[in-house]
C-alpha cells in the first residue's frame, strides 16, 4: 500500500486526537462511534463499486487500524509529556489510562487500592489521565463546591431529566434542592419519625422472635430494615423486606447492579455507550418500580383532592407537589421526578445500612463500649419514651453523649462514599494555599477526588487513626486530644452538595442505635470474629458490606 495511502489515516488519527481536546467527549461516545460507523461502511460502499468487495475490506481494515494506531500513540504521547497534569506522580498506567483505575477495581475494593496509591506517591495522587486524588483536608471546601464529574452522567445526560443527586449542573441542583430541603426540616422528620419508629419496633420484634434466637445474618436484616424506614419516609409505604425477611424483588435487582457501577464509575462513557445497546439495563426493573411509586402516589394524591388539604407526609408527596404545582425548584419533567424516586431510594438507604451494619460490628468488638452506651440509654433516656417510642424525640437522645461519638467513629472509619465523589476544577484552575504542607495549583477541567477513607484515616488528623474510640468525639473526655482536625471528618460532604438528608440520618441512625442496644445485648456468633466481614467490604460507590453474623440476645427486664 503506497505511503501516502497510511498517511491519510495516520494524519486523521493525530487531527481526531486534538479535536477530541476541545470536546467532553465521555458525553458523545454513543454519537461518536455511530459517526465513525457510519463512515466506514459508506467508505466501504463506495470503495467496492470500483473494485472487488475483499480488496475494499482488507482497505477498509488497513485504515482502521492505522487510524486507531495513530490516535492511541498520539493519546499517550500527549498524556505522559504534554498534559497538564504530568506533573503530578502517580502509577504509568494511570497517566494513560482511566482503564487502570478499572484494574484496580477488579475485586471492587478501590477504597483499599487508593489508600496504597497515597502511601506509595503522597498526597496528591495522578489516578487518571485527567484526574487527582488528593488526601489532604487544606481544598476540602474548594474542591467539594467545585462542578460535579461526568460519573453523575453516566445515566443521563439531559439536565431536565436528572435528578437532584445526579444534577451537574451548579445552578439547577441549587434550585432542585430547595425541593428536598422543604421535606428534610425538623418539622417535616417529626411528621415522619411515627412511621420510622414503628418500623424500628418491627425490626427489634422480628429479632425477638424464637427463630431469630441463634445467629442472625446482621447485614440482611439492617439492609430490609433501612429499605423499609425510606419506604414509610420517602413514600408513605414500605417494601415489606421485614415482614418478609427478605428483599424486594426491585431493589435485590439493584443491588446486583452495584457489582457493575463499581467498575464502571471509573469509566462512566462506557456506561453511557451500554445504555445505547439493544439489551435491557440491568437496573430496568429496579427504575420501572420506582416509577410505578411515583404513579401510584400521584394517584391516590389526585384522588384525595376533594378533601381538606394537607401537609404532604412523605418526600414523594413533597416532590411531586413541587412539579405538579410548577415550582421553581420542582422537577422539570415526569422523568427528572423518576430520577429523583430513585435516588431517594438509593442514596438513603445504601447509606444508612452500611453505617448501622457497622456500628453492630464495633460494639460487637469492643463489648465493653457496648455495655457502657447501654448503661447510659437507661441512666439519661426515661424508660417510658423507650416503652413507647412515638414520644422519643432527638432531645432525649442527646442526653447520652456516646451515641452520637459511636455514630461519628463509625461514620470516620467505615464512610458510606469511601472514595469519594467526584468534582472538575472550573476552566480557569484552582489554587490551594497550605502553609503546613504545601500549596498545590491544580489545573482547570481537571476530576478531583477527596477520599474519606483516606483522609479521616489520616493520623494528621486523628490520633491513633485505626482504632475505633468512639470517646475522642465527646469534648469532655480524656480521649478528645485524639481529635485533631475536625475538619477531617465530611461523611456527609461539605460544601453546595452536602447531603440534604443529613438531619434525618442522624436522627434515624441515633433512633434504631439507642433502641436496639436498649433492647439486646449484640455480640459476635460463634465461629465469627468480624474479619472476613471487615475486609471485604467493597467499593461500589456506596460502600457495600458482605455477611456478618451477630447474636441478639434480648435483656432481662428489671
Amino acid at each position: 500500500m503506497a505511503l501516502a495511502t497510511l498517511a491519510a489515516p495516520a494524519v486523521l488519527g493525530v487531527a481526531f486526537h486534538a479535536a477530541t481536546q476541545l470536546v467532553e467527549l465521555d458525553f458523545y461516545i454513543p454519537h461518536t462511534v455511530a459517526g465513525l460507523s457510519a463512515l466506514a461502511l459508506t467508505g466501504l460502499y463506495v470503495d467496492s463499486q470500483q473494485r472487488p468487495f475483499l480488496q475494499s475490506l482488507l482497505s477498509l481494515v488497513i485504515f482502521s487500524l492505522v487510524f486507531l494506531s495513530t490516535l492511541v500513540t498520539s493519546t499517550i504521547i500527549y498524556r505522559l509529556f504534554f498534559h497538564r497534569l504530568r506533573k503530578f506522580p502517580g502509577p504509568l498506567g494511570a497517566k494513560i489510562s482511566k482503564f487502570y483505575s478499572l484494574y484496580l477495581s477488579r475485586k471492587i475494593q478501590y477504597h483499599f487500592e487508593v489508600e496504597k496509591l497515597h502511601q506509595q506517591y503522597g498526597d496528591v495522587v495522578r489516578t487518571g489521565p485527567r484526574e487527582l486524588s488528593i488526601a489532604r483536608i487544606s481544598p476540602i471546601g474548594q474542591i467539594m463546591s467545585c462542578g460535579k464529574g461526568n460519573f453523575y452522567g453516566m445515566a443521563e445526560t439531559r439536565i431536565e431529566r436528572q435528578g437532584l443527586p445526579f444534577k451537574m449542573d451548579q445552578e439547577d441542583h441549587r434550585r432542585g434542592r430547595r425541593a428536598w430541603e422543604i421535606s428534610m426540616t425538623p418539622q417535616q422528620i417529626a411528621r415522619y419519625n411515627g412511621a420510622m419508629q414503628e418500623t424500628i419496633s418491627l425490626f427489634l420484634d422480628r429479632l425477638s422472635e424464637p427463630q431469630f434466637e441463634g445467629p442472625v445474618n446482621v447485614t440482611d436484616w439492617i439492609s430490609w430494615l433501612g429499605y423499609d424506614i425510606m419506604g414509610v419516609v420517602g413514600f408513605g409505604r414500605d417494601f415489606d423486606c421485614l415482614r418478609k425477611a427478605s428483599d424486594h424483588a426491585a431493589i435485590k435487582q439493584m443491588h446486583e447492579f452495584g457489582f457493575a457501577l463499581g467498575l464502571l464509575k471509573h469509566v462512566p462513557w462506557l456506561g453511557n455507550l451500554l445504555g445505547y445497546l439493544p439489551v435491557e439495563n440491568a437496573m430496568e426493573p429496579y427504575a420501572r418500580y420506582c416509577r410505578d411509586l411515583v404513579r401510584e402516589k400521584m394517584k391516590a394524591l389526585h384522588e384525595n383532592s376533594d378533601q381538606e388539604p394537607e401537609a404532604p407526609t412523605d418526600v414523594l408527596a413533597w416532590l411531586i407537589q413541587a412539579y405538579e404545582e410548577k415550582k421553581p425548584w420542582g422537577a422539570k419533567t415526569i422523568e427528572g421526578l423518576d430520577d429523583d424516586t430513585r435516588s431517594l431510594v438509593m442514596a438513603g438507604a445504601d447509606t444508612a445500612t452500611a453505617t448501622m451494619t457497622n456500628f453492630f460490628y464495633y460494639l460487637s468488638l469492643y463489648p465493653e463500649i457496648q455495655r457502657e452506651l447501654h448503661a447510659s440509654i437507661v441512666e439519661m433516656v426515661p424508660a417510658s419514651a423507650l416503652a413507647d417510642p412515638a414520644t422519643l424525640t432527638p432531645d432525649l437522645l442527646d442526653r447520652v453523649p456516646l451515641l452520637e461519638a459511636i455514630i461519628n467513629e463509625t461514620l470516620r472509619l467505615q464512610p458510606p462514599i469511601p472514595s469519594g465523589n467526584p468534582r472538575v476544577t472550573p476552566a480557569e484552575g484552582l489554587y490551594v494555599r497550605d502553609a503546613k504542607y504545601g500549596d498545590i495549583d491544580i489545573p482547570g477541567n481537571t476530576v478531583v477526588y477527596m477520599p474519606q477513607w483516606v483522609i479521616q484515616r489520616d493520623e494528621r488528623y486523628f490520633g491513633r487513626a485505626d482504632e475505633f474510640i468512639p470517646t475522642r468525639w465527646i469534648a469532655t473526655s480524656p480521649e478528645a486530644a485524639l481529635l485533631k482536625e475536625r475538619a477531617a471528618w465530611f461523611p456527609f460532604q461539605v460544601g453546595t452538595y452536602y447531603c440534604v438528608g443529613q438531619k434525618l440520618a442522624i436522627w434515624e441512625l441515633k433512633s434504631v442505635l439507642a433502641r436496639s442496644i436498649a433492647k439486646f445485648e449484640v455480640s459476635f456468633a460463634e465461629g465469627e470474629d468480624g474479619k472476613a466481614f471487615i475486609e471485604g467490604s467493597r467499593d461500589q460507590w456506596t460502600l457495600t458490606l458482605k455477611k456478618l453474623m451477630l447474636r441478639f440476645k434480648e435483656r432481662k427486664t428489671e
